[in-house]
């Protein structure tokens, strides 16, 4: 995972940041530390869909993530696809558009079979848009 930190002297990096101000750091947060590895950034062109697919195989542990997106004007969702043909995809989040003074989005899903936790980002604007997630498996 590529750490999420300013390119400058002294700016803070995106774990550091409140998240009132659109940064992904807690007051006593309990999901994630420093240890847990850095943010993953990337950039989804203007009008285009973006996938992340996360790998669960763990049965009984939990997938906690945090995405964060620049500006708004884009929509996200989240669904498991089990592994297994004969298992069933379950929608965890319906589509649905971030507003303006929205924190940044953390979930979690429980595994209840080997599959694939897939966020999908819809940018619906003329701009491009930079996304932020990271994202950790907790076990029973």
């Amino acid at each position: 995972k590529r750490k999420a930190c300013g390119g400058r002297e002294g700016e803070a990096c995106v774990e550091q940041v409140p998240v009132q101000y659109g940064g992904l750091s807690r007051e006593n947060d309990e999901e994630f530390s420093p240890a847990d590895g850095g943010v993953s950034e990337q950039t989804i062109k203007a009008g285009a869909k973006h996938t992340v697919e996360i790998p669960v195989t763990e049965v009984g542990s939990t997938l906690v993530w945090d995405l964060v997106v620049s500006g708004w004007e884009v929509s996200h969702g989240a669904e498991f696809v089990p592994t297994t043909e004969s298992g069933y995809t379950v929608i965890i989040q319906k589509a649905r558009k971030f507003s303006p003074t929205e924190e940044p989005v953390r979930q979690s899903y429980k595994i209840g079979e080997p599959g694939k936790v897939v966020l999908t980002i819809d940018n619906t604007s003329s701009k491009r848009k930079k996304i932020l997630f990271r994202s950790k498996v907790k076990t029973a």
